[in-house]
């Protein structure tokens, strides 16, 4: 509920980012397969084995997004660590308004 409240709410890449990594962090400990679900996929005849199941293909789905959500979050936070030096080297004036 609350991590839907944020999704809502966020405005910026980051925000988006965050509030998608946290969702599909809360997501994977909590799959389960129901039914046809938990059916087989891919393997073969053989040595190769009866494949994975779906639920084992969505784990790996989810924590590939995980890898890559959090990529995309520290490419963010490089660039913006980058932006601030470029702006403090420039000599520009930060100021804030309060009220």
């Amino acid at each position: 509920l609350i991590l839907d409240i944020f999704a809502q709410r966020a405005r910026s890449r980051e925000g988006k980012l965050q509030v998608e990594l946290a969702q599909q962090k809360y997501r994977l400990p909590r799959l389960m397969g129901q039914g046809t679900v938990l059916s087989r996929l891919g393997g073969g005849i053989g040595t190769r084995g009866p494949g994975e199941s779906k639920l084992e293909s969505d784990r790996r789905h989810i924590r590939r997004r995980i890898e890559s959500l959090e990529e995309q979050l520290r490419d963010l936070k490089r660039q913006r660590s980058t932006r601030r030096a470029r702006r403090k080297k420039d000599g520009v004036v930060t100021v804030a308004i309060v009220g």
